[in-house]
């Protein structure tokens, strides 16, 4: 097979080139101490609950496996720690991956070394995970744009609030981002160099075996393949090869000069990366899912189409709860605008302002490869489905999370050309001398950078732990989020915050207990028990409706707009509409706490 491989990039100073993988790493350490250290701040999340339980029962049968226990590998062994009857029996409905890291993380970090809690060796591969992200995000924008666009991009993914909250989770959206991009960037890097094609095809298969949008980026990938094929057969396109008889009219002739080198250009690409994709990325999948091992194609079919036909959560947006498609269509693109921090924004719409207008002069940085296509490509097939009005919209940015380091990277790009263009405007100017072109440009980039993530981090840290409640300053802060009617929260995460609170007014020891209707934190409550954050005489009263309000003497009220019932629910049963406590985030109500009054003493 003859091949026509992109022009390679002039090669950078033999410092910089060396610079690069220690920068990756340190931001990959940094990034992963930070998260872990500040995911100890985080109330446990609903779904937290679920992937920690059958994480643990997914390393038990790997462990199991490994150490030659009799039967594991039968279909009933592996029918009960991976699957069942029902659709979410075994937590099938979501791939293995993360939560059997999750379980070994657990066994290592907690039961045998004993280095941390269970909450925090559960939430570990995902802090880990985001650190590879930052690393890639660097290593990917560096080769391609330059190292202080690198290093800008890799910080701007970094001091997201929201994608900082996911990144302390033991949950799948934090992961399937730095999956989804590192399966970009062994696709880049494969166009250019062969031995990158089944890499590309390991690192699609552990995105598939991470989160079920994983499914979505073969079409991101295709698109940009075609694209490039097509560039590579510009001449062709344009210039029928000679000897080749004229065929009227000239559409005709048009469309065969396409066709012949769409054809050339599909065969001399890279055709070995789409192969690897298309083969080797389910067999990853398979290896990694034991549940897959038997009824393959039935199993994958059950998992996909309980996606498909997911339910439809309560969500408020801008003032409205909806539950049921048609969902408005802008709900991606809002969400997006007010939760990521305005500098990033604006530097990432200046980034893409300035490579599309490289690309429209045929100047673009790698042009053979298209890496700002492909990074357009990838954010709009990641939110695509949510401009249809009939996606489940109910985890707002973080089902399109995959899409956010293609706003970091053009922010990147955007600084930097914004630092050039101002050292220029100095230059021309002449408020610099020309011999101080070189010196003005660093400190303009450094200056601009500067605002950018500066602004970044204070939104970053000041959204902590609450980061779903907060918005930012284009829709005023969390107040202003309230305000306009936006989610106020989901998962029941931040009833931590209360826990304080009801400790202080906990039954002394010897004194019965006093139970807690601990609403959407139901799940978590046990959890909160053994971490020590929570009182032995605060048991949770039961069902999360009249007959566990009945039978406690606290209430909690997590609100989010769909929750309203379960204040009159409590007032009705307490014969109080004022709760005790209230848990604000910049003075917005998030959680409310009552307690049941003393009965009056009887009448003489």
């Amino acid at each position: 097979m003859s091949e026509a491989p992109a022009p390679a990039p002039a090669r950078r100073p033999w410092p910089i080139r060396r610079a690069r993988p220690l920068i990756a790493l340190a931001l990959a350490i940094g990034s992963f101490a930070w998260v872990a250290s500040a995911q100890r701040a985080q109330g446990i999340a609903r779904d937290e609950t679920v992937y920690m339980s059958y994480g643990g029962r997914y390393a038990a049968w790997w462990s199991d496996l490994v150490t030659g226990v009799d039967d594991t590998l039968t279909e009933k062994a592996i029918t009960a720690h991976f699957g069942g009857d029902r659709d979410t029996d075994g937590n099938r409905e979501h791939p293995p991956l993360m939560k059997t890291l999750f379980g070994f993380s657990k066994k290592l970090f907690d039961d045998g070394l004993g280095w941390t809690g269970a909450v925090t060796a559960y939430r570990l591969p995902t802090a880990a995970m985001n650190g590879l992200l930052i690393a890639l995000v660097f290593l990917f924008t560096s080769s391609v744009w330059g190292l202080a666009e690198g290093l800008i991009a890799a910080l701007a993914t970094l001091l997201l609030p929201r994608a900082f909250f996911h990144a302390g989770l033991a949950c799948f959206d934090a992961p399937i981002t730095t999956l989804w991009f590192a399966a970009l960037y062994a696709y880049y890097k494969a166009l250019g160099s062969r031995r990158w094609c089944l890499g590309f095809g390991v690192v699609f298969g552990l995105a598939l075996a991470t989160k079920h949008n994983a499914i979505l980026l073969p079409v991101a990938i295709v698109a940009h393949y075609l694209w490039v094929a097509l560039r590579s057969q510009r001449a062709a396109i344009a210039r029928p090869p000679e000897g080749d008889r004229p065929v009227p009219p000239t559409v005709a002739r048009r469309v065969l000069a396409w066709s012949r080198a769409l054809g050339r250009g599909l065969w001399q690409t890279r055709p070995l990366a789409l192969v690897a994709m298309v083969l080797l990325g389910p067999l990853v999948l398979i290896a990694l899912w034991p549940w897959l091992w038997f009824d393959t194609a039935s199993h994958i079919g059950a998992w996909l189409s309980f996606h498909l036909h997911h339910t439809h959560y309560n969500f408020e947006y801008l003032g409205d709860n909806w539950n049921a498609p048609p969902f408005p269509w802008h709900v991606a693109i809002v969400t997006t605008l007010l939760t990521v921090p305005v500098t990033t924004l604006l530097a990432a719409a200046f980034g893409a302002w300035t490579l599309a207008a490289s690309a429209w002069r045929g100047a673009a940085a790698h042009a053979a490869r298209a890496p700002a296509l492909l990074l357009f490509l990838s954010a709009g097939v990641s939110m695509g489905p949510f401009l249809l009005g009939s996606t489940p919209i109910f985890g707002a940015e973080k089902h399109w999370a995959p899409a956010i380091p293609t706003l970091c990277i053009f922010a990147g790009v955007g600084v930097v050309a914004a630092a050039r263009l101002a050292a220029r405007a100095l230059q021309r100017g002449r408020v610099l001398a020309a011999t101080r072109a070189g010196l003005a440009e660093i400190v303009a980039i450094a200056g601009i950078a500067t605002l950018v993530l500066v602004a970044a981090a204070v939104e970053t840290v000041h959204a902590q732990p609450y980061a779903l409640t907060d918005y930012n300053a284009l829709a005023g802060g969390a107040p202003g989020g309230a305000d306009l009617g936006m989610n106020r929260q989901f998962w029941g995460y931040a009833a931590r915050g209360v826990l304080p609170y009801l400790n202080e007014h906990a039954p002394a020891k010897g004194e019965p207990p006093a139970p807690v209707y601990s609403h959407d934190a139901s799940p978590a409550w046990g959890l909160y028990r053994s971490e020590g954050l929570l009182a032995k005489g605060l048991p949770d009263s039961g069902n999360e409706d009249r007959r566990g309000i009945e039978k406690s003497a606290w209430a909690l009220v997590i609100h989010e707009r769909h929750f309203n019932r379960h204040d009159y629910l409590v007032w009705n049963a307490y014969g109080t509409v004022q709760p005790v406590y209230v848990l604000r985030k910049d003075g917005v109500p998030i959680v409310s706490v009552y307690h049941r009054p003393l009965p009056l003493p009887a009448s003489p």
